[in-house]
Order: C-alpha cells, then sequence, then structure tokens
C-alpha cells in the first residue's frame, strides 16, 4: 500500500514537473493580417520565459511575389519581427522564396522538454527547423536537421543568419536612429569583441555570444532591455563571422558544412529588462540552465 502511494505521488510530481513546459501552435494574430496568406504560430513557454515563433508568408500582388519569412518576438526586441531572426540560404534557394503550408508546423511535448518543428523544403533539398524549451532554462533551443531520407537532392551549400536588435530601437529627436547611436559588444568565453566595421571571424571558442550595448545597458530608463545571447555548437559549422557595426541590427552568419546531420544552436532573451552587469551575474551563477 505504501508502495503504490509513494508511486503515485512520484507519478503526480514527474507529470506536473512535466507540464511546466508546453508549446501550442495556432494562427498569429498580426498587423494588417489581409496581407499575408499564412501567419501560423508556435507559442513555447516555461515558468521562466516564453517565445512565439510565426511563420508569414505574404500574398504576391502586381510587382511583388510572394516572401516566407521567419518571425520570433517576446516583449522586447531582440530577436523580433522587425528583423527576420532567421534567415536560411540552401543550394542558393533562400527562405524567402519557398513555399511551406501552414500545416508543416507541428507542436510537441516530449516528457521535460516541449516545442515545435517546421518542415521546408529548398527545391527537393529538406531540412526540419526544431525549437524547444526546456523546464530547467530559459533559453529557446533549436536545431536545424538535414532530412536526408526524404530529400530529393543533396545538400551542397547551406548559409544560415541570425539578425538581432540589441537592448533598444534608438531614437533621436523623436525619429528611430538606424546608425551612429550605438556602442555595441560582444561577449564570448574566450574574448570580447568590439564594435567595427570589418565582421569578426568567430572560432570554436566562441561558444556563446552575449550581444549587448555599452551606453544602452539596460540598467535604467531610457537605457534599454539589456543583452540578448545566442549560443554555438561549431561541429556542423564550417566558418562564423559576426557583424557588429554602429547599426540598428546585428548579424550572425554562418556556413554549414554540406554534409551536416544537424545543426544546435540556443537564443535567450527575455521580457524584462536586465542590465548587462546582472546579466553577467545571471550566467555565471546559472550556468547550467545555458548550458546544451
Amino acid at each position: 500500500m505504501k508502495k503504490s502511494i509513494l508511486f503515485t505521488l512520484a507519478a503526480l510530481s514527474a507529470g506536473t514537473m512535466f507540464a511546466q513546459v508546453s508549446s501550442a501552435v495556432k494562427p498569429s494574430v498580426v498587423y494588417r493580417p489581409e496581407r499575408y496568406s499564412i501567419r501560423q504560430g508556435a507559442t513555447i513557454n516555461n515558468p521562466q520565459n516564453s517565445y512565439r515563433f510565426t511563420l508569414i508568408q505574404t500574398k504576391p500582388d502586381n510587382n511583388n511575389a510572394p516572401r516566407t519569412q521567419f518571425w520570433l518576438s517576446a516583449e522586447n526586441f531582440g530577436f523580433c519581427a522587425l528583423t527576420n531572426f532567421l534567415n536560411l540560404t540552401v543550394n542558393g534557394y533562400n527562405n524567402i522564396e519557398i513555399s511551406p503550408k501552414a500545416s508543416d508546423l507541428t507542436a510537441w511535448q516530449e516528457k521535460d522538454k516541449a516545442g515545435m518543428d517546421l518542415k521546408l523544403n529548398f527545391d527537393g533539398a529538406r531540412l526540419t527547423l526544431r525549437l524547444y524549451m526546456r523546464n530547467d532554462s530559459p533559453v529557446l533551443w533549436g536545431k536545424i536537421i538535414a532530412d536526408k531520407k526524404s530529400s530529393i537532392e543533396p545538400i551542397k551549400t547551406i548559409r544560415v543568419r541570425f539578425s538581432a536588435i540589441i537592448s533598444i530601437l534608438a531614437k533621436v529627436n523623436k525619429k528611430v536612429a538606424f546608425w551612429n547611436v550605438y556602442e555595441r559588444m560582444a561577449i564570448t568565453p574566450a574574448r570580447t569583441l568590439t564594435q567595427q566595421k570589418k565582421a569578426w571571424q568567430l572560432t570554436p571558442a566562441d561558444t556563446y555570444l552575449v550581444l549587448q550595448d555599452n551606453k544602452f545597458d539596460g540598467s535604467g530608463e531610457g537605457k534599454g532591455q539589456g543583452p540578448v545571447m545566442i549560443i554555438l555548437d561549431y561541429k556542423a559549422v564550417k566558418n562564423a563571422n559576426l557583424e557588429l557595426d554602429n547599426r540598428w541590427t546585428t548579424g550572425l552568419n554562418l556556413e554549414l558544412k554540406p554534409d551536416f546531420t544537424e545543426f544546435e544552436f540556443g537564443l535567450w532573451q527575455q521580457k524584462s529588462a536586465i542590465s548587462n552587469k546582472a546579466f553577467a551575474e545571471k550566467l555565471k551563477k546559472e550556468k547550467a540552465a545555458f548550458r546544451k
């Protein structure tokens, strides 16, 4: 009897733990929805954080073909719809040109993880974009998976670009300032990268990038939201560089090995503002939560 009660309590406890992270897919609410033929969204969250991914495709008109984009949003800017946080080019075909269906985006749950899969077809070369969260981490983890069994064409070249707005979209005289008002920097485990015109070449020692602004450091009113973070697994990476110019967006460019099976990464931002200093302390104290 006691064993039965203990087993029941353990099962209930495990169920509660696994229920902490969840995901769901449904049409996204967007500005001017009549412009889009697809606006399918996936929300992934746990008690620590929440992210919303949107697969969006514009309707064609007399001047423009349909455009497929991937949006990611939380409450602050970071990886948001303004920047199309992820851009993929496979065998010369950009994701803007492909035509996925809303049904290609599905939600899943597995023990202490929950997330979404998006099936993508680049003229016969097939991939899956997987995004998910764990119970123990505020990070949105991701994988780009080569679907080799279902592909008609092999992957010969694949390029991945992440774009982020660090901390704030600043204004000068009540107008958005796209250039020349920022002090961008990136902290990696190996070094500190400062703002410059030329892109920084990255190495496998740069396993994460804390993207922050020295001026808009998230420390108070008018100081922005603070850092965003990208975590990288270099096993599938052929080369990588970081654009850290004095401009509103920051771009991370990756070329993957054509024979890759999976490329793994992580993205972090949060709803409330956090200073550069406070996040550095958080990262130090919660190392396991920011590790794959």
